[in-house]
């Protein structure tokens, strides 16, 4: 993959799907907490990218949203502009700034291919 400086966004994708991922922490003596995220299934010319946002979708959303793309949240079908920097992509929202979102999977887009993406629920 290219990787970009500071405020460049040279990779273009389209949102194919709409997911969500679980983690959980805690155990022991301390309380378990089952967190989900919203994760984006994005198709490029070359590659295929999961990517996850970091706002829980199950807390109270004072302080952040609890989805990606700033005020017009990501949705199927979306063209969105980032650059990817170790195992992390910095999408360009419709305000102009960079939102920080984890890779969690990518696999190449072969033509007349498919490419498996994990099993994910709306």
């Amino acid at each position: 993959m290219l990787f970009a400086g500071d405020k460049e966004h040279p990779l273009q994708g389209t949102v194919t799907a709409l997911g969500t991922s679980q983690d959980t922490t805690g155990g022991g003596s301390t309380p378990v907490f089952t967190h989900v995220h919203r994760t984006y299934t994005v198709r490029t010319d070359t590659r295929v990218l999961v990517l996850e946002c970091p706002y829980d979708m199950d807390a109270l959303h004072i302080f952040a949203p609890s989805e990606c793309g700033g005020k017009k949240k990501i949705a199927i079908g979306d063209a969105i502009h980032f650059r990817l920097r170790k195992d992390h992509a910095y999408v360009l929202t419709s305000q102009g700034k960079d939102e920080k979102l984890r890779v969690v999977s990518e696999a190449m887009n072969d033509a007349g291919t498919t490419v498996p993406v994990p099993s994910q629920q709306p």
